[in-house]
């Protein structure tokens, strides 16, 4: 492209010319700083870092980060983790320390042009490796780029900040709902609602009128389906659960039946049984089968079957300390392959409402979670939003 076809405002510029790279190496073991990132910290599309680990977390040279200073994911771009630094920190040297020339752009756009898809899939195609691929800073600096001069980034950064603006908030509301759904269930799962006469029993105080049983009075644990007349069969793996969503969200597959793997119908919950996906909480509720179809998915599953309650009862149950916590700390097997044996789940004790409060008691369950539901749509809309207006400016080329 030359000079007379660049659009107004803009200019071909190397990245080496927007951004510095920094590389000082610092001893987790010798530090002052007190916190330190890893790439599990970041979130894809995020510039905000919201956990993060200790220095002695870790062992062997990092990278030292300052204030302000972008950390951006150099190993499997694709992910899409860039962030900047709230505080003095370490950081993983899978990690690039970049910041930015305020000669060419103001150091608050650089970020939100390393979100943009101009930059990602530049960096995705000249990035070395095959299991791990990774780009070079000496390469990445030598990429040129179509860049907005520093008047038309202004303009850009007043519609960047509103979007992040509404974005906090969607986000604060996600993690306000997030603890009203919690605070329900245990309100209502164990106590049975607000201003409620309590009995003493052996297990704790319940609502009085409730009894104690076993987890598999209100379900079948690991039921046995055949498959009729099925010649393939739906095939949901452990990648396909989220880690906090009642619904399975990811790609299923289609196989021919038989094989060994859990199996399952519409209704049933999938609990997962191995670490460490059972530690971050992949469950969900099958709703992809037609009619009394039987699926099969990934062995490090337990399919737990509702008999006397809803499947929204029965997720939201698993989804409390008493089964779910419960169920990992009963774990077996060598550190980094532990299992939940499903027989577990015929110890954990809870109480159980007359049939006559199910009804009531779902319902709560169910406003909580549709509030959840709501405020996570808001922040995927205006997510979306956000990456259509970026392709709009960036992708003038």
């Amino acid at each position: 492209m030359t000079k007379q076809q660049l659009p107004e405002g803009w200019q071909m510029m190397k990245f080496g010319d927007i951004a510095k790279h920094i590389s000082k190496r610092v001893e987790p073991s010798e530090t002052d700083l007190e916190i330190y990132v890893g790439l599990e910290h970041l979130e894809p599309d995020s510039l905000k870092i919201k956990r993060h680990g200790v220095p002695s977390d870790v062992e062997g040279q990092k990278l030292l980060v300052k204030k302000g200073q972008i950390i951006f994911c150099k190993r499997r771009a694709y992910q899409r983790k860039v962030a900047v630094a709230d505080w003095d920190c370490i950081c993983s040297t899978d990690a690039m320390i970049l910041e930015a020339n305020p000669d060419n752009v103001i150091p608050e756009f650089l970020p939100f042009f390393m979100q943009s898809d101009e930059f990602v899939n530049r960096v995705i195609a000249h990035s070395e490796g095959s299991l791990s691929p990774r780009i070079k800073w000496k390469i990445l600096a030598n990429q040129s780029f179509l860049f907005p001069d520093v008047n038309y980034q202004e303009k850009i950064l007043k519609t960047f900040r509103a979007f992040e603006s509404v974005l906090l908030k969607c986000q604060e509301l996600i993690n306000s709902s997030s603890i009203l759904r919690s605070a329900t269930r245990a309100e209502v799962l164990y106590k049975g609602g607000k201003a409620r006469n309590l009995a003493s029993t052996h297990w704790g105080n319940i609502p009085k009128g409730w009894d104690i049983k076993p987890l598999s009075y209100l379900a079948k644990i690991n039921p046995t389906y055949k498959y009729a007349n099925q010649s393939e069969v739906i095939f949901c793996d452990m990648a396909a659960l989220a880690t906090d969503s009642m619904k399975i969200e990811g790609e299923l597959n289609i196989k021919k039946t038989g094989g060994s793997g859990a199996r399952f119908k519409n209704g049933d919950l999938l609990f997962a049984r191995i670490t460490p996906c059972a530690q971050n909480g992949k469950m969900a509720i099958v709703d992809f089968l037609q009619g009394d179809f039987v699926g099969q998915g990934s062995t490090e599953f337990i399919v737990l079957s509702p008999k006397k309650i809803s499947s929204e009862y029965l997720y939201h149950l698993c989804r409390t300390n008493r089964v779910r916590q419960f169920a990992i700390n009963n774990m077996e097997g060598t550190t980094g392959r532990q299992r939940i044996p499903a027989q577990v789940f015929e110890n954990i004790m809870l109480p159980v409402p007359p049939e006559s409060e199910v009804k009531n008691i779902q319902e709560f369950l169910s406003n909580a979670e549709n509030l959840h539901s709501i405020a996570l749509s808001k922040l995927a809309i205006i997510s979306m939003a956000k990456k259509s207006y970026m392709q709009k400016i960036f992708g003038v080329m």
